[in-house]
């Protein structure tokens, strides 16, 4: 299973922020983090708790009786979740800018993304039970400092998507 394995040269395993180079950071409970991907000009945030990998750009494979796409990595094949698709825009062909590998339940996908932004927080009280800008993949958002909102992917959602 890929999870917060050693990277190739293609991939960037996510770590925790340490305050030296032998011991993690500790979760903050005042403090949601989480990791901006954006998809055409609308911007999402992941948990990083979710986070596997960050990919550079990928080429995907459409395999299989059901014709879905397909990266293969470290010899698992993943399936392919395309976030410009589920955003009503145009999908990617066969290829993306980038790719975050993503943990939902039992299984890896690919979010085949236009960028991975950075590694963001905000305080807990600031993530919404709901959220209002209609996404079925999200279950929640996060109130910005900026007043605005961003939707907060959920990775169990992304499955049957």
């Amino acid at each position: 299973m890929l999870r917060n394995s050693s990277a190739p040269s293609t991939g960037i395993p996510l770590q925790p922020h340490s305050p030296s180079a032998d011991q993690p950071a500790p979760l903050s409970p005042t403090f949601f983090e989480f990791l901006t991907v954006r998809a055409g000009e609308h911007w999402f945030a992941v948990d990083v708790q979710a986070t596997v990998e960050i990919r550079g750009p990928e080429t995907f494979n459409t395999v299989g009786g059901e014709g879905l796409p397909m990266l293969t990595v470290r010899e698992e094949e993943l399936k392919v979740v395309d976030l410009r698709r589920l955003s009503g825009l145009r999908a990617f062909q066969s290829a993306c800018p980038a790719m975050l590998l993503v943990q939902a339940n039992t299984e890896v996908l690919a979010l085949a993304v236009d960028e991975v932004g950075e590694i963001e927080s905000a305080p807990r009280e600031r993530v919404r039970a709901h959220h209002t800008l209609g996404y079925v993949f999200c279950s929640q958002s996060i109130a910005m400092a900026d007043s605005g909102e961003i939707p907060l992917i959920d990775p169990l959602l992304l499955i049957a998507a």
